[in-house]
């Protein structure tokens, strides 16, 4: 239900991003309000050794283009504050906040029409 893109760097994973159509199980319990996305977005990493390099903005990038003009929805934990900034300098509206995993998080949408 999902599909993976990653980045190969002389024939090693550097960066990953998975681009799904269901949200993860966790989001009714935090927050079952939400709207629905016609897109959810999850396992966005980049190793460590290529961090800062813009490889995970390509990574984004790359699924914001393939969304088109649908929506799109990710979540992150709110002790990342960098990531959480990223999102939001991406184009990302925080439009939640709850708690899931034990972990306090931010629901970020992202629409070609805002």
């Amino acid at each position: 239900q999902k599909t993976v893109y990653v980045i190969k760097q002389d024939c090693r994973v550097i960066g990953c991003v998975a681009l799904g159509l269901k949200p993860a199980d966790y989001y009714a319990d935090c927050w079952p309000q939400a709207p629905r996305s016609d897109f959810y977005l999850t396992q966005l990493a980049v190793h460590p050794e290529h961090q800062q390099a813009g490889y995970g903005r390509l990574l984004l990038q790359h699924c914001l283009g393939l969304i088109s003009d649908r929506t799109l929805h990710l979540d992150a934990v709110a002790h990342y504050p960098q990531l959480l900034e990223f999102y939001r300098k991406s184009g990302f509206k925080q439009i939640a906040e709850g708690i899931g995993l034990g972990d306090r998080r931010y629901l970020f949408e992202y629409s070609h029409s805002t």
